[in-house]
């Protein structure tokens, strides 16, 4: 079953700037300050673009003394894209197999 919020995720993922931020961590993590200033956007900007990889555990968030730390699972969001690619395959699959039938 695929997770109700998975278009939702690659919508975010794909987002230009969201792209840019996770690209941003995918090295090392960032603060919170770090990010907000390289993309000019207030922090809490950024808390709410970042909230629901957050919350998907895509995007992990700590607190470092007064900053906030953010760190990217890779991994995960590769996973999460690989899984976008099979179901791309299985639909053009499915297309090729239809128009050879019809």
């Amino acid at each position: 079953m695929v997770d109700p919020d998975y278009n939702e995720i690659l919508d975010i993922i794909f987002d230009d700037e969201i792209s840019e931020i996770l690209a941003e961590m995918e090295d090392s993590p960032k603060t919170a300050s770090e990010l907000s200033e390289k993309f000019h956007i207030t922090q809490e900007e950024l808390d709410e673009k970042l909230s629901k990889l957050v919350t998907h555990e895509f995007v992990t968030k700590n607190m470092d003394h007064d900053d906030i730390v953010y760190s990217v699972d890779g991994d995960k969001i590769s996973k999460l894209l690989e899984g976008d690619q099979s179901f791309k395959n299985i639909d053009d699959g499915m297309a090729k197999m239809d128009q050879f039938l019809n």
